[in-house]
């Protein structure tokens, strides 16, 4: 069976809906046959700006479960199911994973301090910090 290549946006919200839950892209188009490739998918998202706001909704979703991904790791830590060293090295992989999908909500914040003084120019690092989710009160 071909893969379609005619754009539904039905089946691209499901799509999405599974990145959103934290499953790479590739892997989820190769799930199903009534998915398109990769590459259809490319110009999909290249072509409809719908689509394009909703898959990144989704990757920053997956971003911010991450956050609940950590959270496992530090209890099976503490519970003794893994031991530190392969949860630091976990832990910090979502970090990153979190920082590349959402960098504006989990990626490290910095600000340089840039003066001139005659003729020389000193960069200085003020602040880097990860910068936690915040929670929305509604």
């Amino acid at each position: 069976m071909a893969r379609p290549s005619e754009y539904n946006f039905e089946m691209c919200v499901e799509i999405c809906i599974e990145v959103s839950n934290g499953r790479n892209i590739k892997h989820v188009l190769a799930s199903k046959d009534e998915y398109p490739n990769f590459n259809t998918w490319c110009d999909w998202k290249r072509n409809n700006k719908a689509l394009s706001n909703l898959y990144t909704q989704s990757i920053q979703n997956k971003a911010e479960s991450k956050d609940a991904e950590i959270e496992d790791y530090k209890h099976k830590l503490l519970s003794g199911e893994i031991d530190p060293a392969t949860a630091r090295v976990l832990i910090d992989t979502s970090k990153w994973q979190a920082a590349k999908f959402y960098p504006k909500m989990f990626g490290d914040k910095s600000a340089v301090d840039v003066t001139s003084g005659g003729d020389k120019i000193t960069d200085r690092v003020v602040q880097i910090e990860i910068v936690p989710r915040k929670e929305h009160k509604e």
